[in-house]
């Protein structure tokens, strides 16, 4: 069985390393952090459209 070797670049040509790749991962740190930040305003969000429904 051969090795594929496989490169990825980005949309310059330049070829992302590990490290760059790492901010794509689901489980990482950053990705989390972004979730995190999504989850709450949609709840703020939610939060405020149902105070506007009781008025």
């Amino acid at each position: 069985m051969a090795l594929k070797i496989v490169r990825r670049y980005d949309a310059n040509g330049r070829e992302l390393t590990e490290k760059d790749l790492e901010t794509f991962r689901l489980d990482s740190p950053v990705v989390r952090e972004i979730l995190a930040n999504l989850n709450r305003e949609v709840e703020e969000g939610i939060r405020q459209k149902e105070k506007k429904g009781d008025d």
